[in-house]
């Protein structure tokens, strides 16, 4: 089972309770479990518990949350959130499986592509966010890259095999 990921490198943390509860939709509800460590009260806490999450990451912190689905320009389910942050800037990993994304129907999986892709070029302005991956996981990886958005502009990086990646080219590529 192959495994997506989409980084959005370098967010300032300002922006981190927008990026989570306005573009990704993720509410309490959609939680499937989390974790926050705060190492100021030495306690476990979560998802629900943290009311202001740039606040939470004033202190460089890592923290994750599972959740049954998100909104990305399309819904993506059972997707793993991964936020980790320094004094000012962070990263939020989104982990998901490859085939709870992709359909057998062409057309629709380049509308899925475009669509989730337009969203990132979106929060990419509205956010600064310096750079955006996708690709296989480990996607901090150069070699499992297989598109990067700098700027609005979308380059695609490495070319795999499977009907994603084909989609991704010919989109793109």
């Amino acid at each position: 089972m192959e495994y997506l990921e989409i980084v959005l490198a370098d967010i300032n943390k300002q922006y981190i309770d927008s990026i989570l509860r306005q573009e990704l939709k993720i509410t309490t509800d959609s939680v499937i479990s989390s974790h926050f460590f705060d190492k100021l009260e030495n306690t476990d806490k979560e998802y629900g518990d943290v009311s202001n999450l740039a606040s939470y990451f004033s202190t460089p912190n890592t923290a994750n949350i599972f959740v049954k689905k998100l909104t990305l320009g399309e819904n993506i389910t059972n997707v793993m959130v991964v936020m980790s942050f320094d004094a000012d800037l962070g990263d939020i990993i989104l982990n998901f499986c490859e085939h709870d994304f992709i359909t057998k129907d062409t057309n629709i999986l380049k509308f899925k592509v475009i669509s989730l892709v337009n969203r990132l070029i979106e929060i990419q302005h509205e956010y600064e966010i310096k750079s955006i991956r996708l690709g296989y996981e480990s996607v901090i990886d150069d070699e499992n890259v297989v598109l990067n958005i700098t700027n609005g502009e979308v380059v695609v990086f490495n070319k795999f095999k499977g009907q994603l990646s084909r989609v991704i080219e010919q989109v793109y590529g």
